[in-house]
């Protein structure tokens, strides 16, 4: 009782309301005095802060709540109050950082819970997801995920670029995959997507199991690929829903995967370090060659860009590259840095 009747008399001093008699008793008590004198004037003179909010434990309310209705009630002037306050809070701050870091847990923001793979151009990454699906990321592209609860509550990455997907099966959790204005839910099978946003289609070659596609055009629309197929979908600007069935032409179409002689697919060869295309106009080719060479490619003409041409690149640089294409179809090509325009000849 004596070192809360110090506090009293220490609180009653600071603010001039001291009687003699008391400032008599205070001299009396001699065993904290110095120190508590000393707490009590940094408490007096620091400045009021607000301390951030925090998340406590109903129970530990309650008890204390029942403490200070088991208190005596007196009545203490403003300034008075204020410093018995002041060292309550800091007793009680001492308190409530014990039981915060004992029982309380914070809550992680959301772009910690995100994980972002990203790939420079003419670089290749394998990430393998917390479901344990193996994703192969091409050149200049980018995969992002949540790392919460991945492949238990849902399984839902986003993607931009290109990227090759063996999905591990699971009936209950579906794999969706979101790349530009297309949805692609999965539930266990091997796939290539390219949604680069400068190339005007969305492409999904499927190797085995089946996908299920919907479009922001007719997201009503559910289109089912089936193994060795290709779908493209282009994009488009005016994303109001077509309900045509007669329109399913427009929002995309399908082709058979074809093999090399080597038995290899056009569309998924970028994982062994090669690039193919066969019979593919110049414009959609020259996605593909920018994300390779690490370039940005231009037509100053239409004509130029509609011409099809068939390679395969593997050690060729860009120079070799342009010129073999030249034996196609003449062109002219000006290289400026990492820019290159292309025209006719």
């Amino acid at each position: 009782m004596d070192s809360e009747r110090i506090w009293i008399l220490l609180a009653r001093k600071k603010a001039g309301e001291a009687s003699p008699e008391e400032l008599a008793e205070l001299e009396s008590l001699q065993g904290n005095t110095a120190y508590s004198n000393e707490v009590m004037d940094k408490i007096w003179d620091s400045p009021m802060h607000s301390f951030p909010e925090m998340k406590i434990n109903p129970g530990h309310w309650d008890r204390l709540e029942h403490r200070i209705h088991q208190a005596p009630v007196k009545r203490l002037s403003l300034k008075i109050a204020w410093a018995a306050a002041a060292c309550v809070l800091s007793i009680g701050i001492s308190w409530l950082v014990f039981i915060y870091r004992s029982d309380f847990k914070t809550e992680k923001p959301l772009t910690a819970s995100l994980n972002t793979v990203t790939t420079k151009p003419s670089s290749k990454v394998k990430q393998e997801l917390p479901d344990g699906t193996q994703v192969w990321l091409n050149g200049n592209s980018q995969l992002t995920y949540s790392t919460v609860d991945f492949g238990k509550a849902k399984r839902e990455v986003v993607l931009t670029g290109e990227a090759f997907f063996d999905v591990v099966k699971n009936e209950k959790v579906p794999f969706i995959i979101h790349a530009i204005n297309v949805n692609i839910t999965v539930k266990g099978t091997a796939f290539n997507v390219k949604a680069y946003p400068k190339q005007k289609n969305v492409e999904t070659s499927l190797i085995r199991g089946l996908i299920e596609i919907t479009t922001k055009q007719d997201p009503e629309r559910r289109i089912i690929l089936k193994p060795n197929e290709k779908i493209i979908i282009p994009e488009v600007e005016n994303e109001k829903t077509n309900s045509d069935a007669n329109s399913s032409q427009s929002l995309y179409s399908i082709a058979r995967l074809q093999k090399d002689k080597n038995q290899a697919i056009a569309e998924t060869v970028w994982m062994q370090s090669r690039l193919e295309f066969d019979n593919e106009s110049f414009e959609s080719i020259a996605p593909k060659m920018d994300s390779w060479f690490s370039v940005s490619i231009h037509f100053r003409d239409s004509a130029i860009a509609s011409r099809r041409f068939s390679a395969a690149i593997e050690k060729e640089s860009l120079q070799q590259t342009l010129e073999a294409l030249k034996l196609s179809y003449p062109f002219n090509y000006q290289i400026k840095g990492s820019e290159i325009w292309i025209s006719k000849k």
